[in-house]
């Protein structure tokens, strides 16, 4: 699992329980998903008559946290939605094949809630210094794209329902690498299957994510499983793979469909830290030129 999802899975349940008040191990320097990180900040966007500038708002998650609570922010709920680039999907490319690529394969936001309204944030990461020796190349910021949105329409969802199709796609998938020799990816989706059967799952480099304290059993077998079985990237993953005739249909049909299913696991089980398994897979952010510029502030 590429590491910028996995550390806005992290901020979302960590942020949960310090908004709930549930003792949680936090988000320090020495977390997984924040290994790589020189910084990880928090900053609003404001337009202003030459475009839109930043204001700084937390200087790392603990710090965003309580300004959130003291805002009367009650919960973060995760949300993905496909890619508004045009340009994907139009030559037969989607958000699968550019998963490897920093901001590709799609749309992660947090969306923090309050009675009747909603703000999103979205991540940015730039390289830093290349040559630190601690390999703490990443400044990540989160920035405030939208606020005081009206609540959207959540979709309810069984995590166990989930489960069972995760199983399903994970077994023919699996079928498919025997079939086709590659042993490597075949383990990874035995593992998936595991996991998802283990009272205990404990597969995956996040293992913070596990928490028993924040999230009931059938989540923490969901997102050890989607760590297990994430075998998209660039070279060498199993988007680099190609085939002849029905087996590259079959090959493509299988890969977006674990690829769906495994975002889907994400953001249920991520959203089960609130005590309830509702999710929205679509962002429903209405200033998307807030977006668009955001973006081109950092490039």
């Amino acid at each position: 699992m590429q590491g910028t999802i996995a550390q806005i899975i992290a901020l979302t349940l960590e942020g949960n329980a310090a908004l709930r008040g549930i003792a949680s191990g936090g988000l320090e320097q020495t977390h997984s998903t924040m290994s790589f990180c020189e910084f990880v900040r928090f900053v609003d966007l404001t337009k202003t008559p030459t475009g839109w500038s930043e204001r700084p708002v937390a200087d790392e998650p603990s710090t965003w946290f309580q300004y959130l609570k003291d805002r009367g922010f009650a919960s973060l709920r995760l949300t993905y939605g496909p890619s508004n680039d045009p340009n994907v999907g139009g030559n037969g490319v989607t958000d699968r094949m550019l998963v490897g690529f920093v901001g590709g394969g799609g749309r992660w936001l947090i969306r923090a809630n309050k009675p009747g309204t909603s703000d999103y944030w979205e991540a940015r990461w730039m390289v830093g210094d290349q040559q630190r020796t601690d390999r703490r190349i990443w400044r990540v910021t989160y920035g405030r794209i939208a606020r005081s949105r009206p609540i959207e329409a959540a979709e309810q969802v069984d995590l166990r329902v989930i489960r069972e199709r995760f199983r399903s796609v994970l077994v023919e998938i699996r079928a498919f690498a025997v079939k086709q020799d590659l042993s490597g990816f075949a383990n990874c989706f035995t593992k998936g299957l595991d996991d998802l059967e283990s009272e205990s799952p404990a597969n995956g480099f996040h293992k913070e994510l596990l928490n028993a304290s924040l999230l009931p059993v059938t989540a923490i077998q969901l997102l050890s499983a989607a760590q297990s079985s994430w075998v998209f990237g660039g070279m060498g993953s199993w988007n680099d793979l190609g085939f002849d005739g029905h087996d590259q249909e079959t090959y493509e049909r299988l890969s977006e469909e674990l690829y769906i299913v495994i975002n889907r696991a994400i953001v249920a089980a991520t959203n089960s830290s609130i005590g309830d398994p509702v999710h929205s897979l679509r962002p429903n952010v209405e200033n998307k030129a807030a977006k668009r510029q955001w973006w081109r502030i950092w490039d």
